[in-house]
């Protein structure tokens, strides 16, 4: 008989599209001359798309682990955006399943599927998600009218973004001051779905029924999204490295947010609970 657990692999023709292109239009960027702006203005994109996505989408309105004004949240969100991501409602409710389902049946990239379904083949594998888990997953969201909108223009903002930086920087410099940022932040993200699952690479302080793990260098790359055993053990914290050591900029950043009165109700978790959790 079939193995009807085994998930299904349908390919996602226009994801595999999209990947293709953006793919090739960042490795362009060794091919064509660097603009003397290049490089600083590829580190700002990067870590303007990389706070949008683990602030905004990520600790904000997946786990509201703080609360802002609306512009501000549409403002992270959006930048988060660039990367041509599904609409903040399918996001949510893609993480808030891996949340309830982590590393066991039903966890949609668990690298118990394989390191590269984790990493990437599950976004091509057009099973692997419903386009209507919003409907359950997201009821908190469902008033929010732009995220409704980018569920069918989900695009408009990298259009957007590639049209004014081409007027202004010029087409050739696009590979490098765009597309190489953006699709460097998508693989550092896509790793903490399937390095800092894997046991082997990292720590594990906290108990937690999942594989998840503190991955240092995954954090580099990802703004903090590396400490993600920290994560999983207080999904609802605004802050991921715990000690001084543990690089967090996501966190930092949502403390600047808060010093200047546009973040408030920031949770953390209390010492008493870090000590329970890691007992």
């Amino acid at each position: 008989m079939a193995d009807t657990s085994a998930p299904r692999h349908h390919v996602n023709k226009p994801a595999v599209a999209f990947m293709v292109v953006v793919h090739a239009l960042a490795a362009s960027a060794f091919l064509l001359p660097w603009p003397p702006y290049a490089l600083p203005m590829a580190l700002c994109v990067y870590v303007s798309i990389g706070l949008g996505t683990t602030v905004g989408l990520h600790r904000l309105i997946c786990h509201h682990a703080f609360r802002c004004p609306r512009w501000v949240e549409y403002a992270l969100v959006t930048v988060a955006m660039l990367t041509g991501q599904g609409s903040p409602l399918l996001w949510a409710a893609t993480h808030r399943i891996h949340h309830a389902h982590a590393d066991a049946e039903g966890d949609i990239h668990s690298p118990r599927r394989g390191v590269w379904y984790a990493h990437l083949g599950w976004i091509l594998n057009e099973d692997s998600t419903g386009p209507d888990d919003w409907k359950t997953w997201c009821r908190d969201l469902v008033d929010h009218r732009y995220y409704h909108w980018l569920i069918r223009y989900r695009l408009v903002p990298q259009a957007v973004t590639v049209l004014v930086l081409g007027l202004v920087l010029g087409w050739r410099a696009l590979p490098a001051c765009f597309f190489l940022p953006m699709v460097s932040w998508m693989h550092s993200t896509y790793l903490v779905n399937s390095a800092s699952h894997m046991p082997l690479l990292g720590g594990r302080p906290n108990a937690t029924r999942d594989q998840s793990a503190n991955v240092w260098w995954v954090s580099v790359l990802a703004l903090g999204e590396g400490w993600h055993n920290n994560h999983h053990a207080y999904p609802a914290s605004a802050r991921h490295g715990w000690t001084w050591w543990q690089w967090d900029p996501g966190w930092l950043f949502i403390r600047m947010l808060e010093q200047l009165g546009l973040a408030w109700d920031v949770r953390v978790p209390t010492r008493r609970e870090h000590e329970v959790r890691s007992a």
